[in-house]
């Protein structure tokens, strides 16, 4: 697994940790023995524990998450969250693939990726992989943040206005921030759909 996708499942288990903990906090909760160690060799197996978990959390979380995007995309009748494109942005992404199939809207997906992994510069291939990155990991997180309060009823957790209050503002935060990310992701494959090829990439007005 790549760097950066362990840190796209990284983040969100600790949106989950840190909201139980402050609900915890909050509500005077008096924490289960096992996540009070009494000693620095059980604090190092907590820790550990908790590291092993990580991935395993955010892999889950991350499937919820993507799972409930297609469907809210879905029901706005768009074949993928990932490349949502108007037709004119379709039609020169796909002349400049030089693909022997006809355009098909159902494969706009496959369009797009060949076209920011294969014909963009390596610069703006970046760009959008970082503002990608954060879309996602600012959407996982607001499902993290959701799961929290899911999960404390079974483990007792009280949930007071305070808590509530804190996950709406930080939801509202990440979602800001998911949907700007998420906009100039598509407004830059946009952007760079108009633009000319020469040697295999996109290049603008036709300069390499």
């Amino acid at each position: 697994m790549d760097q950066v996708r362990q840190i796209r499942l990284a983040i969100p288990p600790f949106f989950l940790l840190a909201s139980l903990l402050w609900g915890a906090y909050l509500g005077r909760f008096d924490l289960p023995p096992i996540l009070k160690p009494g000693t620095a060799k059980e604090a190092l197996g907590l820790l550990a524990a908790a590291a092993v978990a990580i991935l395993p959390a955010g892999y889950l979380i991350s499937t919820i998450s993507v799972m409930l995007l297609r469907g809210l995309f879905a029901m706005c009748g768009k074949p993928t969250y990932e490349t949502v494109l108007d037709d004119a942005t379709l039609d020169r992404i796909w002349s400049k693939l030089r693909s022997g199939q006809p355009k098909d809207a159902k494969l706009i997906l496959y369009a797009a990726a060949t076209f920011n992994h294969e014909l963009l510069a390596p610069g703006i291939h970046t760009w959008i992989l970082r503002r990608w990155n954060s879309f996602n990991v600012a959407a996982h997180s607001i499902v993290a943040l959701a799961l929290a309060h899911a999960l404390a009823p079974f483990i007792s957790i009280p949930q007071g206005c305070w808590w509530w209050a804190t996950t709406g503002v930080l939801i509202a935060l990440l979602g800001w921030t998911a949907v700007i990310a998420w906009r100039e992701t598509m407004r830059m494959i946009k952007f760079q759909s108009h633009r000319q090829q020469k040697g295999g990439e996109v290049t603008k007005d036709g300069a390499g």
